[in-house]
């Protein structure tokens, strides 16, 4: 019988199929080598590249799941993995790197924050029998700078690197309105305060507005009345579930500070039957230091309850303070400096005919606007506030922008001083005793200046903490480094 073994090697009406000895195919695996390291979520899967918001404490409050998508991208301590290419137990050494750009903090710096300091030691580890390890959280950490950018690099025994890919810095900071009911002055918009603080890697998440009891103004003595409100709504927002990463803005009508019982007297007045009403310009009076009287508006038209008139009586030529004839209140009226200002009284007209036919002296005592503040940083709290009218009109969005951005400054150390926490002390910075009550920012003008309060200062100033409104935004390049550099990481704590 003929052997099938070739049966189909071919024949005339067949393709002819070539017959061979099977070989064995090896391939040849080379010793483990290291994989990657990368970024843990807190779900466990793998990041490339991160943004961490470095300040926030890593609770789950912090956690939007879009800006901050999970825990671990909240806080300065990074969690890493390694992998290597196959199972089994292999050692490394990890090394966190800063990239070239990065703030560098001075030794006085570091010996005043820990928080300034990032991880610079290689640290060594072994991976599990798996070949992997995730490494413990504790051990790798980044410094506060809000747009530094850092790549972590692991080692194998071989000498072969593997790296992650970069983690940029940001801080994020939630805010909530405070609107105050039948105001409706208030920033149409905080666009602009958000677009200032992203420059510099701060991130402001707005959080729903609530609405509170309404002020016309906020004086000095007003300030625990004030706050008592607020603290009232500020209880049934959300912004208590974000402390202490929170910032409360409270609007109010003006934030005007009243000088009680200034004297304004004018000589050598006529009055009398058929007498012309006499004409007194409230100001200073002139003297030694100042020969120029200081103009001042009257104390009305703010909603407050509060008159502007204390007293006024008239002394005849050569007489005595018994011969002195008050001038009751219906005889005064507060005149405006302009028709366009018909609440910004500058001067007061005073009904002379009903006194008795005589020359002599008027004066009128009066309560008057010592000054206008744009806007307020309440110590030892997350409150801040900004007026939406000064000198009796509306102050636009821009404006309110503009104060939010300095007040926000203000809670965040600026202008920075060296002390406690805080970055070195600001090259530009000028104190109380220069003008302005605070820290602030003379950028723009001279080193050498005495004051930097007149209003020739402001129209120079080039920053955002200057002490009073100058059309600016945004820090200068003294203040933005330390802005740049500030630790936000202790929030603050409820007003």
């Amino acid at each position: 019988m003929a052997s099938t073994k070739f049966k189909n090697a071919g024949n005339a009406n067949t393709n002819p199929v070539e017959n061979k000895v099977r070989k064995e195919i090896r391939v040849k695996v080379g010793p483990a080598g290291i994989a990657r390291i990368v970024f843990l979520n807190s779900d466990g899967a793998e990041a490339h590249s991160v943004k961490q918001f470095v300040n926030l404490s890593g609770a789950d409050s912090s956690v939007d799941g879009k800006i901050v998508p999970n825990v671990y991208r909240a806080g300065n301590k990074i969690r890493l993995k390694v992998v290597f290419n196959k199972p089994g137990t292999y050692p490394f050494m990890v090394k966190c790197e800063p990239l070239g750009g990065n703030a560098q903090y001075t030794p006085g710096e570091l010996a005043r924050n820990a928080r300034f300091a990032y991880q610079k030691e290689q640290n060594s580890y072994t991976t599990g029998s798996d070949g992997s390890l995730a490494l413990p959280l504790e051990d790798f950490f980044v410094g506060a700078a809000g747009k530094d950018r850092y790549v972590f690099r692991a080692t194998d025994a071989s000498g072969v690197t593997v790296s992650t890919g970069i983690l940029e810095v940001h801080r994020l900071i939630y805010y909530v309105e405070l609107k105050m009911r039948s105001l409706t002055s208030c920033a149409a918009s905080l666009a602009l305060v958000e677009q200032v603080y992203a420059k510099h890697h701060i991130k402001l998440l707005k959080l729903p507005a609530v609405e509170m009891a309404y002020m016309p103004n906020i004086g000095e003595n007003d300030a625990e009345a004030f706050q008592a409100d607020a603290r009232r709504a500020y209880a049934k927002s959300l912004a208590v579930g974000k402390q202490p990463h929170v910032i409360a803005i409270a609007y109010t009508g003006h934030l005007a500070v009243k000088k009680a019982n200034l004297l304004v007297s004018k000589p050598s007045v006529a009055v009398g039957p058929g007498s012309a009403p006499a004409l007194i310009t409230i100001s200073t009076q002139p003297d030694a230091s100042s020969l120029i009287p200081e103009p001042y508006f009257l104390w009305h038209g703010l909603g407050l309850g509060e008159s502007w008139f204390v007293s006024a009586r008239f002394t005849k030529a050569g007489g005595s303070a018994a011969d002195a004839i008050s001038i009751p209140r219906e005889k005064c009226t507060p005149l405006p400096s302009s028709p366009a200002l018909p609440q910004g009284a500058n001067a007061v007209q005073i009904d002379v005919s009903a006194l008795p036919l005589a020359t002599g002296k008027i004066e009128l005592v009066v309560n008057i606007v010592d000054r206008m503040r744009g806007g307020i940083s309440f110590f030892g709290g997350n409150l801040i506030c900004v007026c939406t009218k000064a000198w009796w009109s509306t102050v636009d969005t821009k404006m309110q922008n503009e104060v939010i951005v300095h007040e926000l400054g203000h809670k965040m150390g600026m202008v920075a001083d060296g002390s406690g926490k805080l970055p070195d002390r600001t090259v530009s910075l000028y104190d109380d005793a220069k003008g302005h009550r605070g820290n602030h920012c003379f950028h723009g003008l001279s080193a050498t200046q005495s004051r930097y309060d007149s209003s020739a200062d402001a129209s120079r100033s080039k920053c955002v903490m200057y002490g009073a409104a100058n059309g600016f935004s945004d820090f200068c390049v003294n203040c933005a480094s330390a802005v740049w550099k500030v630790d936000l990481s202790d929030g603050w704590e409820p007003f």
